[in-house]
């Protein structure tokens, strides 16, 4: 079969019929002529590929014997762009990795709505349906990433075609600012005819849930924008109008104005320097404007939180346009990919904290949340309990509903991170998390950082055993995972602080330290968000620890407090660090700051925070200043319980990379930071998990489901597990009886 392209295009017989894909799937490069891709490039790869089928894969529905494990394969790039062999030894790797699905980069470009409409394949698109063809001969199955709602940054510089997107924004100057429009109708009806082309055309090859629906990630790294067209000012006016109750005066005072309604505001007096908006990026405050409290972070919190809005609006939409698709879906988003709590330093556009990303609260409006992260803490350092967080939050916001742990694998943007922590590891802490599928990013894709074909033999040997032994254990796992401790989620540090403000990721690292500090004590941490305290979450857990919140006072949060006495006067127990405003309001703890000395208390303790303060309410004194003799540790009883307050940054010492030495004027005495104390002020206070199987070990991770056990070993040598005696076990990888190895977990039933 030959083709004729001296007319401009090609004359091949064989062209591809919308839904017969794995036909014509990729280019050649001996064709140099200069004509339309979608009719050419895509059929003269038909000639490397007679032998594919024309018939659909049909779906796999063995969820239940064997978990979803997906693997983003984008083919932007060469080799995967054009060449078909490639593809398919990729594929055949993904599968011998243990791998059960694809996912596909099929995002809405002009090229897929002409293969809706019958045209023929352009190259890009033929080779997602090569690779369809291609996974169903494997074994395997395929999901589709089909909505990029912050616009697609791929365009013009990788992919050949534009992007729809129904309606955009548009900056103050009247140009497209390179994104949708959320709230448009037009906008979200292109999303709505773009998923429904993918079900149509390549629906029977999708993954299926177990109840039969189709596996989509209908949405991927969304970032709202507002918009600057007299329909997009009147709609964030009219909320802001809304937010100040109608008061311009007390907008006034805040943004330093003199408006006399809202609707006569210009864009730059109500919005943070639109000027520097793009698709992806915003103009940030900086550091002296959240401790100044300027006229600049206050238009940034209010922009934030009607980007919040609209996002949840957009998600709440969507949901309903979800359930009249056929065959129904089950909408899992991928919200973030660089990580959501835990954001790589130096990596501007993709932190949270810009974004107006709350995922506890996009929940109720999805089947799944799902966001990818990876063992890189906001010290930039390699540590696999990051994922256990990422996790804990994961499952936390998904109300213990089945949920997928998401990673960024192959060699990360910022440290080859997973020479640190093998790729096994981070697998086992993800199902020691609860995780019922994973989702991993990616085998391709140099633009961000997919590189999994280049990865090494090792590399791939850890992969491939942390794959099966999830495919093992995860169906296994079929009880709740024990709840004991409550973290509260710093919902408005989170939402509204921006990396660059947060010096040296130091008030991140003081929720990962306190997190750090109980899995050490064997105690099993859920990372609670405040509305859902509300909703009466607490009363699942007997401790609640609250870690640094630097705009904890912007909220909403009397009831809250409330919540939170109400708590512990019925005999919980609240743990807190120095300048806790939940702390000081709904218990009336007082403080004052002190000059940096140490703290007498069961041994004597160097505070490693960046602030040190003394409680000067009521109490039980549990530690002194060693020089002043101020409380630097108190113990105050409520009701039938008690709340524990440390005067510095508790989880921030207790995580950070730096170590203190005994101060000078105490000479050759005998003192310690909270990591090398015998008995830290938290073991006092709460004592280790009665449910520990395991005598516990700092840097093991134990989770228990009813009777069944994952043990993870966080750390660089074995560890004795000998004084359980499993009826059951199966080992990440292997060790000696009674043992785990060094970076790696078991399973066993108890």
């Amino acid at each position: 079969m030959g083709c004729d392209h001296s007319r401009g295009r090609c004359g091949c017989s064989q062209e591809v019929a919308a839904g017969e894909f794995g036909r014509h799937v990729s280019p050649s490069r001996r064709c140099g002529k200069d004509f339309y891709e979608t009719s050419s490039m895509a059929c003269r790869v038909s000639q490397a590929s007679d032998a594919a089928v024309k018939e659909q894969p049909k779906a796999m529905t063995t969820e239940i014997e064997r978990p979803t494990i997906g693997m983003w394969f984008g083919n932007f790039f060469e080799p995967f762009y054009s060449d078909a062999e490639a593809v398919r030894r990729g594929i055949a790797d993904i599968a011998e990795l243990g791998f059960t699905s694809i996912n596909l980069d099929s995002k809405p470009w002009e090229d897929f709505f002409a293969r809706y409409r019958g045209e023929s394949a352009s190259a890009y698109v033929a080779m997602q349906e090569l690779m369809m063809e291609a996974a169903s001969r494997a074994g395997l199955d395929y999901t589709c990433l089909a909505l990029y709602l912050c616009g697609d940054n791929l365009f013009p510089n990788i992919r050949d075609v534009p992007p729809v997107r129904g309606e955009e924004a548009l900056l103050p100057s009247g140009e497209p600012m390179g994104t949708y429009k959320y709230w448009s109708p037009k906008a979200q009806a292109s999303m709505v005819e773009h998923v429904d082309g993918l079900l149509r055309l390549y629906g029977p090859g999708m993954r299926r849930t177990p109840d039969g629906r189709v596996l989509m990630q209908t949405m991927f790294d969304p970032i709202a924008k507002p918009s600057f067209d007299i329909e997009g000012r009147e709609n964030y006016l009219g909320w802001l109008d809304q937010r100040y109750n109608g008061e311009v005066a007390l907008l006034n005072s805040r943004y330093a104005l003199r408006a006399r309604t809202f609707h006569q505001l210009a864009p730059g007096e109500y919005w943070l320097r639109p000027e520097e908006l793009t698709w992806v990026g915003c103009a940030r405050p900086i550091r002296e404007d959240f401790d100044l409290r300027t006229p600049d972070f206050y238009r940034w919190v209010d922009n934030q939180s009607y980007l919040g809005d609209v996002m949840a609006d957009y998600f709440a939409t969507m949901k309903e346009h979800w359930r009249r698709t056929e065959p129904p879906l089950f909408v899992e988003p991928v919200l973030h990919q660089w990580g959501y709590f835990f954001n790589p330093p130096g990596e501007a556009d993709w932190q949270t904290g810009q974004r107006a990303l709350d995922v506890y609260r996009l929940a109720e409006h999805v089947d799944s949340v799902l966001f990818i992260t990876s063992p890189l803490n906001a010290e930039n350092r390699a540590d696999a309990m990051v994922v256990s967080v990422e996790s804990s939050i994961a499952r936390t916001a998904n109300a213990d509903r089945p949920y997928t742990g998401g990673l960024y694998l192959g060699r990360h943007i910022n440290s080859d991170v997973y020479r640190v922590v093998p790729p096994a590891e981070a697998i086992a802490t993800h199902v020691a998390g609860g995780a019922k599928r994973l989702h991993v990013y990616g085998y391709s894709g140099l633009d961000d950082g997919g590189v999994m074909f280049r990865m090494d033999e090792v590399f791939k040997g850890s992969l491939s055993a942390g794959n099966r032994w999830a495919s093992e254990v995860i169906p296994l796992l079929d009880q709740p995972r024990d709840k004991e401790v409550a973290l509260l989620f710093p919902a408005e540090m989170s939402f509204f602080e921006p990396l660059e403000v947060d010096e040296g990721g130091r008030h991140r690292m003081d929720l990962l330290g306190w997190y750090q500090q109980l899995v050490d004590l064997g105690w099993h941490v859920d990372i609670v968000h405040p509305d859902q305290v509300l909703a009466g979450a607490l009363d699942q857990y007997q401790h609640l620890v609250v870690p640094v919140n630097t705009l904890y006072d912007i909220g909403d949060n009397d009831q809250l407090e409330s919540v939170v006495r109400s708590f512990v006067e019925r005999g919980g127990t609240l743990l807190h660090g120095a300048g806790c405003t939940l702390a000081q309001r709904a218990f009336a703890i007082t403080e004052e700051p002190v000059p940096f000395d140490c703290i007498a208390s069961r041994e004597e303790v160097i505070p490693h925070g960046w602030s040190t303060v003394a409680f000067t309410s009521p109490g039980e004194p549990v530690g002194t200043y060693i020089q002043s003799g101020a409380t630097g540790m108190l113990r105050t009883r409520v009701g039938r319980g008690e709340v524990l307050s440390i005067g510095f940054e508790y989880g921030y010492a207790y995580s950070r990379e730096t170590m203190p030495i005994v101060p000078p004027q105490y000479g050759r005495r005998e003192m310690h930071p909270v990591v090398l104390l015998e008995r830290t002020p938290v073991e006092d206070a709460i004592g280790v998990s009665p449910r520990s199987p395991l005598r516990p070990s700092k840097g093991v991770e134990t989770a228990r489901f009813g009777n069944k056990l994952i043990v993870v070993n966080h750390r660089s040598s074995p560890v004795d597990i000998s004084s359980l005696v499993p009826t059951r076990e199966i080992a990440l990888v292997p060790s000696a009886p009674g043992w785990v190895a060094a970076h790696a977990a078991t399973y066993l039933e108890i």
